[in-house]
């Protein structure tokens, strides 16, 4: 399954600046989910991922319009990617699942 609208994505980044300072890392943390095509991510990341699959890494660069213009880095990792749910195409961003040890087939903990 690729990347796109209506997908609720799971991914892990490590960003960095221009000089290479990490900004945020949490590749070894749990993964941050989005619904991919509701706007919630930055835009440019959200166009870089665009038709990824499951297990892919990318690194991505883009601008930061609303700052001195800096450019930062992200190395991304996609961890899961599964349909929306209605409910989730309605509000515009993904429920959160139990993260527990009684979840059951097709799960994506």
């Amino acid at each position: 399954m690729n990347i796109e609208a209506n997908r609720v994505v799971s991914l892990r980044f490590v960003m960095k600046n221009n000089d290479g300072d990490v900004i945020e890392d949490i590749m070894n943390q749990a993964p941050v989910d989005y619904l991919h095509g509701s706007g919630n991510i930055l835009p440019a990341l959200e166009a870089a991922v665009g038709g990824l699959k499951v297990g892919d890494k990318k690194l991505i660069v883009f601008k930061n319009d609303e700052s001195s213009g800096e450019n930062y880095q992200m190395d991304v990792v996609i961890d899961s990617i599964r349909a929306a749910t209605p409910s989730e195409l309605k509000s515009g961003k993904p429920e959160t699942m139990p993260k527990d040890e009684t979840c059951g087939p097709g799960c994506c903990c």
